[in-house]
């Protein structure tokens, strides 16, 4: 099914492919899908995707993508989600030569849209950490696992790398950190041990990359290749605008904007301090990106006064 639905893993229908896996549009009884194809995967993943398939079915939240079921009788496992037209985050922030032609080309990334997709996302992670039987982190915030509709609004799409933390523990000792370079959590690499903090550190190198518009790993960027990196190089310099994307900064949004951009950022430098007691938790995070938010009313009603 999942082969007519693809047209036979058709290279037209891909979305996305990275190292390991490409993302197909499909229908499958006349519903639009989108399916995750690894090009291989150890047989204990598969049974960790399908465990976590399991467990996520039972739940549902607006920001995370549907998961409809995992294939595992193909070559390289399959993970079918829901599709309703959207595309990858990076699309609309550094990858824009790959986005696909529609709604999409004529619509820039401003930043109030940048700040709800944090948003969006930030309660998606929360519910992971906090709402099921135990913690879920999901180990890899990078702007391709989050999809984005023609209204702006963030679904976080996959929990392939995502690992279940037991009740009454603090983390989970792992032999390799998985995740993408940049995102991943330095005491998590240090240690192997993995927390709802390493899912903190992977969300402030994505709202780095939502602040800059720029990818959290760039080998042709001047400065450094690192997103974190680049980024604490300009603020130990004291060039605030050289860290926001310049598109950002053409939209003129005065003083207003200006004090959502720089609380945007200082969020976002807390939550990558190399020590995770040092980061905030993710409730915390999304209860103070709605303050960041705002700021702009509450600017507005003060001068009506």
């Amino acid at each position: 099914e999942l082969l007519r639905a693809t047209n036979y893993f058709d290279q037209h229908q891909v979305i996305l492919e990275e190292g390991s896996y490409k993302i197909y549009k499909g229908s499958l009884e006349e519903c639009p899908i989108l399916v995750k194809k690894f090009a291989a995967t150890p047989q204990a993943r598969c049974e960790a995707i399908r465990d976590r398939k399991v467990t996520l079915q039972m739940s549902s939240h607006m920001n995370i993508a549907r998961l409809f079921g995992c294939c595992m009788e193909l070559e390289g496992p399959a993970l079918v989600y829901e599709y309703s037209g959207d595309e990858p985050l990076n699309n609309f922030l550094y990858d824009r030569d790959t986005a696909s032609s529609g709604p999409h080309e004529d619509r820039s990334l401003k930043w109030e849209n940048r700040l709800w997709i944090a948003e969006d996302i930030a309660d998606a992670v929360v519910y992971l950490h906090t709402t099921l039987s135990g913690p879920i982190v999901n180990r890899d915030l990078k702007p391709s696992n989050i999809m984005v509709d023609q209204h702006g609004f963030a679904k976080l799409f996959d929990i392939s790398s995502s690992i279940s933390i037991p009740l009454g523990e603090s983390g989970v000792l792992e032999d390799i950190a998985m995740g993408s370079l940049v995102f991943i959590d330095p005491e998590y690499i240090e240690s192997g041990f993995v927390t709802e903090k390493s899912d903190v550190y992977g969300f402030g190198v994505l709202l780095l990359v939502l602040l800059t518009g720029q990818a959290a790993l760039d080998f042709n960027r001047k400065d450094e290749r690192d997103v974190v990196k680049y980024v604490k190089k300009y603020v130990d310099e004291d060039q605030f605008t050289k860290i926001v994307d310049p598109r950002i900064l053409e939209e003129g949004g005065g003083i207003e904007q200006e004090q959502q951009l720089q609380a945007f950022l200082a969020l976002s430098l807390r939550c990558v301090e190399l020590k995770g007691e040092d980061r905030p938790e993710m409730i915390n995070v999304a209860k103070e990106l709605r303050q960041i938010e705002g700021l702009v009313e509450w600017q507005k009603n003060s001068d009506s006064h």
